[in-house]
């Protein structure tokens, strides 16, 4: 027989108020001695609450949809592991859904989120500057998450390595995501005004998103004639596998070519040589994406959150010496 909100009250000594206040964190205060007996109570009895019946009383279930556009890319699977931690320190939970590069799968999957009377859904969009009016027939708030500085991102990336003497720049990308178009946007113009070959068709190689990719690229890019000085590598997986492919064919990095790449935070220090590498932090990113959904009614409709900055940080792949421990 399935423990009640009356049986913990009872083995405890208090009110099912007290019990109540004590699940949802107000809105009175309890005692923190009371707080923790009730909590021992809950714990010796496996006391569980009625998530649908708490869904049809207050119209919500404590928990938040995530739709990504995939997983397996080490930034998306990073995002979705600090949205939930962000989620778990407030009481929610989260459901992540994937749309496999699809915009009408990843509508779908918004819409489905929505009927299970989440709390609101955050959306890493494709396409990010879609038409979003169909937002306010959700009844949930829908965030959408941005990068609107990518184009930046690339800009200094290729900067660096333009500063560092490269003159012939390859660029390795996955070019499904809008943000990763931006990047390899910003990455050619700034190319062009440093009066770098990097727009030859030969050196800007799509893969997908994987270490085999990455592979593919090296072998592609490092049989050329001449071959680039330079590299730019779209994430994490792709950088593992060229590097790996770069060493298979005898070329060291960065002595043969040097390379920056995007989103490795603190993978870079653990790859050889240690990668150069621009970040964004999100852990802080995703806490202020639950902070918003929290925040918001569902009413709201469409929110949009663009991230406020990136940090690039030069290590041994382009040369630089690393940093004492």
């Amino acid at each position: 027989m399935a423990v009640t909100r009356n049986d913990v009250a009872r083995a405890a000594g208090v009110s099912t108020a007290v019990v109540s206040y004590v699940l949802n964190n107000g809105p009175r205060h309890v005692a923190p001695a009371t707080r923790q007996r009730v909590l021992d109570v809950i714990a010796e009895l496996g006391y569980r609450r009625d998530v649908v019946a708490r869904a049809m009383k207050t119209g919500s279930t404590d928990s938040v949809g995530l739709v990504l556009p995939e997983i397996t890319p080490s930034y998306f699977a990073g995002m979705a592991q600090q949205i939930t931690n962000a989620a778990g320190a407030c009481g929610l939970s989260v459901t992540v859904a994937t749309s496999n590069g699809d915009v009408k799968v990843e509508r779908g999957h918004v819409a489905e989120l929505a009927q299970r009377r989440v709390n609101g859904v955050i959306l890493f969009s494709l396409e990010p500057s879609q038409d979003f009016s169909w937002a306010g027939e959700l009844g949930v708030p829908l965030l959408v998450l941005d990068r609107p500085r990518a184009a930046e991102e690339g800009a200094t990336a290729a900067s660096h390595l333009a500063e560092h003497g490269c003159r012939r720049i390859a660029r390795v990308f996955a070019p499904q995501y809008a943000f990763v178009q931006q990047r390899d946007l910003g990455v050619a113009r700034a190319l062009r005004e440093r009066g770098v070959v990097g727009d030859d068709a030969e050196l800007v190689v799509h893969v997908e998103a994987s270490e085999k990719g990455g592979y593919l690229a090296a072998r592609q890019l490092l049989s050329l004639s001449p071959r680039p000085d330079g590299a730019i590598i779209d994430n994490p997986r792709q950088v593992t596998g060229f590097l790996r492919g770069a060493t298979d064919l005898g070329f060291s990095v960065p002595e043969d070519i040097a390379v920056v790449g995007y989103d490795l935070d603190t993978h870079a220090e653990f790859t050889i040589p240690r990668m150069s590498s621009i970040d964004i932090n999100v852990g802080e990113f995703a806490a202020r994406a639950i902070e918003m959904i929290r925040n918001a009614t569902p009413g709201d409709g469409l929110l949009i959150m663009r991230e406020q900055g990136f940090s690039f940080t030069p290590r041994e792949s382009c040369g630089h010496r690393p940093l004492p421990a």
